[in-house]
């Protein structure tokens, strides 16, 4: 990822980071992906869009459905 002199990551590689984490994900509806989309081209804070680019890439590691149901809302889940 390239970075400003200052170090911190460039807004337009982070909003094609995180919009990669949504679009075409099944376990966001079209009305998430579009509310997503909306916010990551709105957001001018880059340590922002960092924490929730590492927060949304966890979350869905965890909750990916071909891993194991290891939390009560996933426990109904079906595959």
């Amino acid at each position: 990822m390239e970075t400003h002199v200052t170090g911190q990551p460039v807004l337009g590689e982070l909003r094609h980071a995180l919009s990669a984490v949504f679009f075409g994900n099944p376990l966001f509806s079209p009305q998430e992906q579009l509310l997503a989309n909306h916010y990551i081209h709105e957001c001018e804070d880059a340590r922002q869009l960092t924490r929730w680019l590492g927060d949304m890439s966890a979350a869905i590691a965890h909750q990916h459905p071909t891993s194991h149901c290891s939390t009560p809302a996933m426990a109904g889940h079906v595959v």
